[in-house]
C-alpha cells in the first residue's frame, strides 16, 4: 500500500480518502498551477493510528458526551494519546524517504469535508511551517491528528450541525516556499458580492499572519478585465519571516515599508491572471492562498467560496454611466482633498464656466439649461478630486469646431485615455448645418475674445490683482465670522473673470494643436511641439526659483551666512541669516511678499503656506548653496541655448514658408504659456487670500467652543459654516460632524483610486458598478516606461518626496514623486532628473523640466509602488524610459 501519495495518486483515490485540501492542491497541479512539490498522507492511516491510541473509548467520549466538562477533558487526554502514541513504521520510513535531501516542509490537515464548497473549517486545524528533518514531520503529522479534537473544531462541527462522527484527516506535507509577499485571493469579491471584480489581500513575509488576521493587509481589487478598481494601503506593522529556530516568528516591519504597496502591478496582474484561469477551470470561484517567491505568484491552496456578501440589485438606484479623470486636476488638488477645499473649488468650477460661456458669446437661455452640468465640472470620490468628463464634454459641445478642440483640449487637460460617447460628437451634414445659426454667433465672439486676448489678460492681471490686495486689507479689519465669510465669498467672485484664463488655455492648445498638425506625424513630434513651448524668458513660476538661486549665490559667498544657514532648525537657521544680512532679509521679505502662496499643493486650502511656515525655503537655500552649479546668470544662459538648440532642430525638416508659420504660430503658443502662469500665480494669491480667512474662521469657532480645533474647519463645507452663521445648518454641533468627517477621509488615505474609471449610478452608492476605464500598464523588470518630456540621460540616485516635511536633500538625485504643482518648482534645479508617476507633456512638472534643461520622465504608471528611496537607476528623457540598476548591480557581484 502507499503511504504517501502524489497529485494523480490523491486523484485516483478521491476526496474521501485524501480530504478537500490535498484534493483541491491535487487539482491546481492538473490546471497546470505554479505549486510546490506535495504528497498526501490519506484518512486510512489517521484512522489506524486513532485505534492505537484510544483504548479507553476516548473517542466514544468526546463525540457523544452531552456533558462539557467531560468533553473537554476526554478530548485533551485523546489528544495527548495522539500525539505519544508512535507512528506506524512504514509511514515513518516513507516520510524518512521523501525528507532525505528535502528542504523545509509545511505539515497540514487536509480533512474530508475540510475546504468544501458548503464550508470550509478554515482555521480549524493546526499547521506546522519549516519542518527540516524527518522527526519534525512525523510529530507534526500527529499533531495535526490530534487537531481534530480541538475545542476549535469540535465546536464548528456541532455549530455547523454535523452528525457527531469520527473525523477523517488526511495530512499533507508541502514544500515550504519561503515568500516575501504573500496573502489570500478571492475571484469574486466577498465584501461586495460583485461576480466580476477579484479581492487580492497581500502583507510582507508568510502568508500565516494574514489567514489568522494577525497581520495589516493591503486591499487591491482588480476588474475581471485586468484593471486596478482600487487600492487601500494597509499600515502592515508586522510580519511573519522564518525562525532559524524553528517554524516562523513575528517581527516589525521597517518604517520605510509600513505604508507603500508591497504587492507591485506586474506581480497584481500575474495573480489576477492566474487565479481567474484556475478559477475557469474548476468552475466555480475560489478563495486562493498564494505568495511571492523571486517575483513570481506560487498557489499553496484553493477552495471554493463559501461566504460572500449578497450583491446589491444595481438598478435600484439607476445606472446612468459617468467617466472620472483626475489625470491633470490632480496637480491642483494632489492626494486627498478635504471638504472645504472641494467645495470652494466645485463652485471656483461653476463660476469659470458659466462666466466663460457667457464671454464667448453663448446666449443666455442656454446656459441656464446648463446650469446642472456647470455645477458638477469636478466630482470627490474616495477623497480625490476628478473632473466628470461627461459634463466637460458636454460644455465643449457649445463650442465651435467641437471635434477638432476635443483633441487639442484633451491633450492640454492631459486625458491619455479619451472617452467618446457624447451624443453629437460626430455630427451629420445636415445636422452640422443645422447648428451653423447657433454657432455663428459664438464663432464671432470667440474669434473677438480672442484677438484681444492679450488686453484681456493685462486687464484680468491688474484688475484681479489689485482685488486680492483689497481683500487683504479688508480681512485685517474684519470683525467676526459673518465679515470673515463674506470677505471669502468676496475671493470667490473673482473667478467671475477667471473666464480669460479659460480663453487663454483655448487659445494655447489650439496653437499647440496647429502646431503638431503642422509637424505631422513623426515620432518626435510631440517632443518637439512640448519643447518649442518653452518660453524665451523665464515663466512667472520659475521667478521664485530665480530669487532663491540669487539668494543662494550670495549666502554662499559668506563664510558667516553659510554657517548660519546650516545650523539649528529650519526656521533658527532663516532667522539667523536674515538678522546677519538685512539686505537677504528683504530679499526674503519681498518673496514671501509676492510668493508666500505658492507651495505644495497651493490650490488646497488646508496647506500650509510659505506665509505661514517658511521651512521650505530653508530647505531649497541649502541645496542650492551646496551645489555649485546652482548659477542664475550661467542657468539663463543655458536656457537661451538649449532653446535656440531645439527651434534649430524643429525647423529643420520644414520648409522654408512652414518654417515661417511654425514660428509664428509658437511666438503666441509660448505668450499663452507665460499668460497662463501668471494667471496661475494670481489664482493661487486668491486661495492664500481664502486660505487665511478660513483659518482665522477655523479659529474663532474653536475660541467659541465649537471646534475642538482650529483647523478642524477644513473637514466643513463652505456652505455649512454660512449655514451656521445664517442659521439654517442642518447640524447644529459642527464637532460632532466634524469627527465622522475625520474617520472617512483618514482612510481615503490608505487607499489610491485609478486616473480614469466609470460608475454606473451614484459613486458613493453601495448598489454602484465601478469599472475602471484603463486597463493598468503593467511595469516588468528592470525598465520602466513613462512620457520622456526632456531629452538626456543621467544616472543616479532616487530621492522620493511625497510632502514639505520629507527629507528635500535632493541635490544631485532623481526627484520622484508621484504629482508636482508650481509649488515644487524650487526643488528643480539642484536635481539630476525628474520622475513622476502622473503627469502629461503640459503639466508643470513637463513645463519646468525643459524651461530648466532637467532630463524628465512623466507619467509613469506605477511607479510610487515600484521604486524606493535610495535605488540607483538610468532616466533617459527623451525616450520616457528608466532603467532601475540595483539589481543589474546585485547580478555582477
Amino acid at each position: 500500500m502507499t503511504v504517501l501519495l502524489d497529485s494523480s495518486q490523491a486523484i485516483e483515490a478521491g476526496v474521501d480518502q485524501v480530504g478537500g485540501k490535498a484534493s483541491g492542491l491535487a487539482r491546481l497541479v492538473n490546471a497546470g498551477a505554479n505549486v510546490p512539490w506535495w504528497n498526501v498522507i490519506g484518512v486510512d492511516a489517521f484512522h489506524a493510528h486513532l485505534k492505537r491510541a484510544d483504548p479507553a473509548d476516548l473517542l466514544d467520549r468526546t463525540l457523544r458526551s452531552t456533558e462539557t466538562d467531560d468533553i473537554e477533558v476526554a478530548a485533551e487526554q485523546l489528544r495527548t494519546a495522539i500525539i505519544e502514541t508512535p507512528l506506524d513504521p512504514d509511514l515513518v520510513a516513507a516520510v524518512e524517504k521523501v525528507m532525505t535531501g528535502r528542504g523545509p516542509v509545511a505539515v497540514r490537515s487536509s480533512a474530508v469535508g475540510e475546504d468544501g464548497a458548503a464550508r470550509s473549517f478554515a482555521g480549524m486545524y493546526e499547521t506546522f511551517l519549516f519542518r527540516t528533518d524527518a522527526q519534525q514531520v512525523v510529530d507534526a503529522i500527529r499533531r495535526c491528528w490530534a487537531s481534530a479534537f480541538n475545542a476549535r473544531s469540535l465546536a464548528y462541527r456541532r455549530q455547523q450541525n454535523d452528525e457527531i462522527d469520527t473525523p477523517s484527516v488526511a495530512v499533507i506535507v508541502q514544500d515550504m516556499v519561503d515568500g516575501t509577499v504573500s496573502g489570500v485571493l478571492f475571484t469574486d469579491n466577498p465584501v461586495t458580492g460583485s461576480t466580476d471584480e477579484l479581492l487580492i489581500s497581500a502583507s510582507w513575509g508568510l502568508g500565516e499572519g494574514v489567514v489568522n488576521g494577525t497581520c495589516n493587509t493591503d486591499d487591491i481589487v482588480v476588474s475581471h478585465t485586468g484593471a486596478e478598481v482600487s487600492v487601500t494601503i494597509g499600515d502592515k506593522d508586522i510580519r511573519f519571516v522564518r525562525d532559524e529556530a524553528g517554524g516562523v516568528r513575528e517581527e516589525p516591519v521597517p518604517d520605510d515599508q509600513r505604508k507603500i504597496r508591497c504587492l507591485e502591478h506586474s506581480a497584481t496582474a500575474a495573480l489576477a491572471t492566474e487565479s481567474l484561469r484556475v478559477a475557469t477551470a474548476f468552475g466555480a470561484p475560489q478563495d486562493i492562498e498564494w505568495t511571492l517567491h523571486d517575483g513570481k505568484p506560487v498557489l499553496l491552496q484553493a477552495r471554493p467560496i463559501t461566504a460572500k456578501a449578497k450583491a446589491a440589485d444595481p438598478s435600484v438606484l439607476g445606472e446612468w454611466r459617468t467617466v472620472w479623470d483626475n489625470s491633470n486636476i490632480q496637480e491642483s488638488f494632489n492626494g486627498v482633498t478635504l471638504p472645504l477645499t472641494f467645495s470652494w473649488a466645485a463652485a471656483v468650477y461653476e463660476v469659470i464656466f458659466r462666466d466663460t460661456l457667457r464671454m464667448i458669446g453663448v446666449r443666455e437661455q442656454v446656459v441656464i439649461e446648463h446650469e446642472p452640468v456647470l455645477r458638477n465640472m469636478v466630482g470627490l470620490v474616495s477623497g480625490r478630486v476628478y473632473y466628470n468628463i461627461n459634463n466637460w464634454y458636454r460644455v465643449l459641445q457649445l463650442t465651435p469646431s467641437f471635434e477638432r478642440n476635443k483633441t487639442d483640449v484633451e491633450k492640454m487637460i492631459g486625458l491619455e485615455h479619451p472617452v467618446d460617447f457624447i451624443e453629437g460628437i460626430h455630427l451629420t451634414r445636415t445636422e452640422k448645418l443645422q447648428k451653423i445659426p447657433h454657432l455663428v454667433p459664438v464663432a464671432a465672439t470667440l474669434g473677438w475674445r480672442m484677438a484681444n486676448r492679450d488686453k484681456l489678460v493685462q486687464r484680468f492681471l491688474a484688475e484681479v490683482g489689485g482685488a486680492v490686495e483689497q481683500i487683504r486689507r479688508d480681512y485685517a479689519k474684519a470683525d467676526g465670522l459673518g465679515d470673515l465669510l463674506d470677505l471669502a465669498d468676496d475671493g470667490l467672485r473673482l473667478f467671475d473673470r477667471w473666464s480669460v484664463q479659460i480663453l487663454n488655455d483655448l487659445y494655447l492648445s489650439n496653437q499647440a494643436g496647429r502646431a503638431r498638425r503642422l509637424l505631422g506625424d513623426s515620432d518626435n513630434g510631440e517632443e518637439l511641439v512640448a519643447g518649442l513651448l518653452a518660453a524665451q524668458e523665464a515663466v512667472e513660476s520659475l521667478q521664485p526659483t530665480m530669487i532663491l538661486m540669487r539668494v543662494a549665490v550670495q549666502i554662499r559667498g559668506d563664510d558667516a551666512l553659510r554657517a548660519a544657514l546650516s545650523s539649528g532648525s529650519q526656521l533658527e537657521s532663516l532667522a539667523a541669516v536674515r538678522e546677519q544680512s538685512p539686505a537677504i532679509a528683504q530679499q526674503l521679505d519681498h518673496f514671501i511678499d509676492k510668493f508666500g502662496d505658492r507651495c505644495m499643493g497651493e490650490q488646497k486650502l488646508e496647506t500650509i503656506s510659505l506665509r505661514q511656515d517658511p521651512s521650505f525655503v530653508t530647505s531649497i537655500l541649502r541645496n542650492y548653496v551646496d551645489d555649485p552649479d546652482i548659477d542664475p546668470e550661467r542657468f539663463e544662459q543655458a536656457q537661451r541655448d538649449r532653446q535656440v538648440e531645439f527651434e534649430r532642430e524643429a525647423l529643420a525638416s520644414l520648409s522654408p514658408r512652414e518654417r515661417k508659420r511654425l514660428i509664428g504660430i509658437m511666438q503666441k503658443a509660448r505668450a499663452a504659456v507665460r499668460a497662463r502662469e501668471s494667471m496661475r500665480l494670481t489664482r493661487t494669491r486668491i486661495v492664500g487670500v481664502g486660505r487665511a480667512i478660513y483659518c482665522e474662521v477655523g479659529r474663532l469657532l474653536s475660541e467659541a467652543g465649537e471646534l475642538a480645533d482650529p483647523r478642524d474647519v477644513f473637514y466643513l463645507t463652505m456652505e455649512e459654516l454660512r449655514a451656521f452663521a445664517d442659521g439654517r445648518s442642518m447640524a447644529a454641533d459642527l464637532d460632532a460632524l466634524v469627527r465622522t468627517r475625520k474617520t472617512e477621509f483618514a482612510a481615503y488615505e490608505d487607499t489610491e483610486p485609478p486616473n480614469q474609471f466609470e460608475t454606473f449610478g451614484p459613486p458613493y452608492s453601495k448598489t454602484t458598478r465601478y469599472k475602471s476605464q484603463v486597463p493598468v500598464e503593467m511595469q516588468e523588470g528592470r525598465i520602466l516606461r513613462g512620457t520622456g518630456c526632456w531629452p538626456g540621460i543621467v544616472e543616479g540616485d532616487v530621492q522620493v518626496v511625497l510632502s514639505p516635511t520629507d527629507d528635500l536633500s535632493v541635490s544631485g538625485k532623481i526627484l520622484t514623486t508621484m504629482r508636482t504643482d508650481p509649488g515644487w518648482g524650487p526643488l528643480f534645479p539642484s536635481v539630476k532628473g525628474l520622475l513622476i508617476e502622473r503627469g502629461s507633456t503640459l503639466s508643470h512638472s513637463a513645463v519646468l523640466s525643459r524651461e530648466l534643461g532637467i532630463p524628465a520622465v512623466v507619467g509613469v504608471p506605477g511607479l510610487m509602488s515600484t521604486i524606493r528611496s535610495g535605488e540607483r537607476v538610468r532616466l533617459d528623457g527623451g525616450a520616457g524610459i528608466v532603467e532601475r540598476l540595483d539589481d543589474e548591480r546585485a547580478d555582477a557581484e
